[in-house]
Order: C-alpha cells, then structure tokens, then sequence
C-alpha cells in the first residue's frame, strides 16, 4: 500500500479515535468532560468498528458484553462475538438481534456502554414484518442508488429496535459512542439510529417505498421515537475529521473540497477530471494542489452487474474525462468497495482503458482495474467512515 492510503486508514482507526476523547477509569467513563459513573457496565457493540471500538474498552476495564461483527471479521474478544452479514439482511441479522434484546432484558448492569457504526443497520436487524419481506426490501433499497439517509428511513420505520426503539429494552442508561459512515453529520442515520431519537415520519418511508414500486409493504411501517431520555451518544470519528487530519499532513497547498458526497459515482469522478481541466486552461486553482473529499456517492444497478464499486465508478469516470497530470486515491475505509475484495484504487493519467464505456455500463470497474494493477486491497480494516478520495495535481 501507498503512504497516502496508509495515513487514511490510521486517521480512520476507531480505537485512537477513542483514545483521544474518551477518558476511562474502574468506575467512570468522561466523553467532552461528561462523567458517566458505572458499578457494573455493560457492552454492546455493533458495526464494522466494533471489533475497535469493543478492544478499547475490554483493554481497560473488566465487562461483560456483545460485539456484532461482519461475517469473517475473525476477531478475538474477551465478549461474545457474534458474525452477522453485511450489506445484505439475513437470518443472522435477526438472531443477532433477538440476541441483544435478551441481553439487555436479563443482564445486571448500571449502564449499557453502545458502540454503534456503520454496517449495524444489516449486522443487526428485528422486525414485526416476516424476515422475507425485509431482506426483499433491503435488498431493493442497496441496489436503487437512493441515498444512505433515504434508505435509513425506510430501515428505521420497518424495524422494530432502529429509530430509537432499542432503547425499549434498556433497564439503565445508555451512553451510545459513534463512528459515523454517513454523509452530512446526521447520527440518527448510523446504523439507523437503535439508540437515538428520530425526526423522520412514517410519511416518509412510504412515499420512498412507492419509489422503488414496494408500496404495497407500507403495512409493515411504524413511527420511530421522537425523544429518548436514557440514552445521550457523541461523535467519536467521522470522514470530516479524517479530512482534516489529512489537511494537517498534507499541508498548505491542500484542500478540503467537500466531507458530503453524493449522487452517481461516474459522475462525480467525472467532476473530479472537469476541476483539473480547467486548471489547464487558466482558471480555478493552479498546480500543483491536492483537493481532499469523503462521502458516499451512490451507483444505481439496472440488470447484470460485473465486479464493481463506488470507487472503481468513479476512477472511470476521473480517466475517461482526464486531461492533466493528475494521481486519484479512492478508498472505502472499511476495506470492501462494492461487490469486490478491494478498497478502492488509485489511478493517474498514465492509465490507458480501452473500451471503458463498456466497463462502465457493466457497472464492471473492477474487471479492468485489477488487470492494470491499479486497485488497492487492505482486508478487513475494523472502521467505517465512508471513502476518502484524495486528488494529487501535478505541474
């Protein structure tokens, strides 16, 4: 792996993250000078960070706990590990689940220390309506290119433990620490919020099921909680703090560009390729520069797919509009990019593709990619802040 790719998965690691806000002792938890005093805590971590997140905490105090982890994560705790799949909805998800819940109800405990990242919304998952309905139903929302908040809606309404519901079965407080992986700040979208309150209404999840032609399941839907008084939760990690560390390491000539992306992935490398080509005609910033963004741009599947992701979208589209001396790091900083083993790529103006409009409407980036060398494979990272993309311009 490159140094750049490095500096972006250490800036991203949950467990340092920790260590810089959370202060930890044998009976107190502080969290922005917040004391959270416990005699007999417990855990329960959820997400691709949980494993991290779970570690930071089981290295300091002694505690009795869950970690809800990824299908293969091959991690060791002294809590129960329970593997779950990701991003698809499964039996598993509702086992774990239905494990949490009896957890919650039958332990002793003064406070339920909740891990949450992103990933939970399909590691962990309960529901009134029959297990085949909801997998049909995320399994529509994942490949509809809708935005991750838009998809949590429907998540959140069609569950029975998101949107605030988890804490139903709490006998104490909670305080709920979180890696965020999605766009724009909002924490009720991570993992569709189990412990955090929710100002999305029914309304809405149902007109967002019309749109990918599910109305007929809006029968499943119910309101989310709109106050939770057991619960308080705090940022720990997300992409706006990662780019700005990686601001910090890069120096003066470096540029946050944007921590929101969204929208069709080709389409935004597209944009990345048309910011480098007005340099070159005298406009905008001038060489060299890098420009530094995070989000989660989308990629809307319509029949067979080959191997593909958001990253290798958008490589695409940054080189088949190209025309500067330029270097594209595009990473997924949980180490899986799409349907791939990889994290992303990184490509430069050096790469030559022919035929890449056929790679691009097979939604095949990958296929082609790997035959160049150009792709990037971390494994499994244990965090989950989205992907980072940083655009190296040359003179």
């Amino acid at each position: 792996m490159s140094d750049v790719v490095d500096k972006i998965l250490e800036f991203s690691d949950p467990y340092k993250a920790l260590e810089e806000k959370v202060k930890i002792n044998e009976s107190e938890i502080v969290v922005e000078n917040e004391k959270f005093k416990f005699k007999k805590p417990i855990i329960i971590a959820v997400g691709k960070a949980s494993y991290k997140m779970a570690k930071f905490f089981t290295d300091r105090i002694d505690v009795k706990g869950l970690a809800v982890v990824p299908k293969g994560s091959k991690v060791n705790l002294p809590i129960r590990v329970i593997e779950s799949t990701h991003p698809q909805i499964s039996e598993e998800s509702f086992k774990a689940g239905e494990e949490v819940i009896r957890f919650l109800k039958e332990e002793d405990y003064d406070l339920v220390i909740f891990l949450l990242s992103g990933g939970a919304s399909a590691l962990l998952e309960y529901s009134n309506a029959p297990f085949e309905i909801v997998h049909e139903i995320n399994e529509k929302l994942v490949k509809s290119g809708l935005s991750i908040n838009e998809i949590n809606v429907v998540r959140k309404h069609l569950s029975a433990i998101k949107g605030g519901k988890l804490t139903n079965y709490a006998k104490a407080p909670i305080l709920t620490l979180i890696v965020s992986d999605v766009p724009g700040g909002d924490l009720s979208s991570v993992g569709s919020g189990p412990t955090l309150p929710d100002y999305s209404l029914v309304e809405e999840a149902k007109r967002i099921l019309a749109k990918i032609g599910l109305e007929k399941y809006s029968i499943y839907l119910s309101e989310t909680k709109k106050e939770v008084r057991n619960s308080k939760h705090f940022l720990i990690l997300d992409i706006s703090i990662v780019l700005k560390k990686l601001k910090e390491y890069f120096g003066n000539r470096s540029f946050i560009l944007s921590s929101e992306v969204r929208g069709d992935a080709f389409s935004f490398g597209q944009n990345l390729a048309g910011i480098i080509n007005t340099s070159l005609s005298g406009l905008g910033l001038i060489p060299p520069y890098i420009l530094l963004s995070g989000g989660e741009p989308e990629v809307k599947i319509q029949g067979k797919a080959g191997k593909g992701g958001r990253n290798g979208e958008v490589c695409l589209g940054f080189l088949k509009w190209l025309k500067g001396r330029a270097r594209l790091y595009a990473i997924a900083t949980d180490g899986i990019d799409g349907n791939s083993e990889y994290a992303g790529c990184i490509v430069d103006d050096s790469v030559v593709i022919d035929d890449i409009d056929y790679y691009i409407s097979t939604h095949s980036s990958y296929e082609i990619l790997e035959k160049q060398g150009k792709v990037v494979k971390t494994g499994y990272t244990f965090t989950n802040v989205n992907n980072v993309y940083v655009l190296e311009v040359f003179k």
